[in-house]
């Protein structure tokens, strides 16, 4: 008797725990994922990127061994790229171990992820673009004037080898120039490369 009643106890703590922090989703090599349905039961926003521990428990943001480098404004860093977000976005580690959210400058593809906008034209095309270029590969972030945006994610030109990536989805027809003030240093590189885009109709030039 005590016996099955310990059984049933175990099992119920296992159900319970189950519904109360797991919920569906692989995740990705990093261990985390981005939740997709019913967030709002699991207390994510849609959209959210997340991990979990061994547990099930859902953590927001995994725990660092050290801090972000000080960015300066004009400087300079080598990372690794972790996870390609979309096509304009990534997640970086610094030489420190530290890692954080980077948002492409002066560019804009077209939405893949946004919690509130349908994934739109060309959008995949160019997140998987993204993707097969940078992932786990090695780039330099160059940073300009205003070091983040208003959501906490840094802004940065990324440099593959002495290849502007920026300015390759403009060129390919992966983005569309996005000009924000006070970020301005290779504006002019990068409408002149949207100007040929759209005269060649390449990528979402031609959708």
């Amino acid at each position: 008797m005590f016996r099955a009643v310990f059984s049933f106890l175990i099992a119920f703590t296992i159900l319970f725990t189950s519904s109360a922090y797991a919920h569906p989703g692989k995740t990705d090599a990093n261990g985390g994922h981005t939740c997709r349905t019913n967030c709002e039961k699991w207390g994510l926003k849609t959209g959210e990127y997340h991990y979990h521990d061994k547990n099930g428990n859902i953590i927001r943001q995994k725990s660092k061994a050290a801090g972000v480098p000080a960015i300066r404004i004009n400087s300079k860093h080598i990372v690794k790229v972790i996870r390609v977000v979309d096509g304009d976005t990534i997640d970086v580690r610094f030489s420190n171990g530290a890692t954080s959210r980077v948002r492409f400058i002066g560019v804009n593809t077209p939405e893949t992820v946004h919690p509130q906008k349908p994934v739109e034209k060309y959008g995949k095309e160019a997140s998987n673009y993204t993707k097969k270029r940078l992932t786990n590969k090695t780039v330099t972030l160059e940073f300009d004037v205003g070091v983040k945006d208003k959501y906490g994610r840094f802004l940065a030109y990324v440099w593959v080898g002495k290849e502007l990536y920026n300015e390759t989805l403009v060129k390919d027809g992966y983005a569309r120039v996005m000009t924000i003030q006070p970020n301005v240093k290779y504006q002019q590189r990068f409408l002149e490369a949207e100007r040929k885009a759209r005269q060649q109709k390449k990528g979402l030039w031609n959708v």
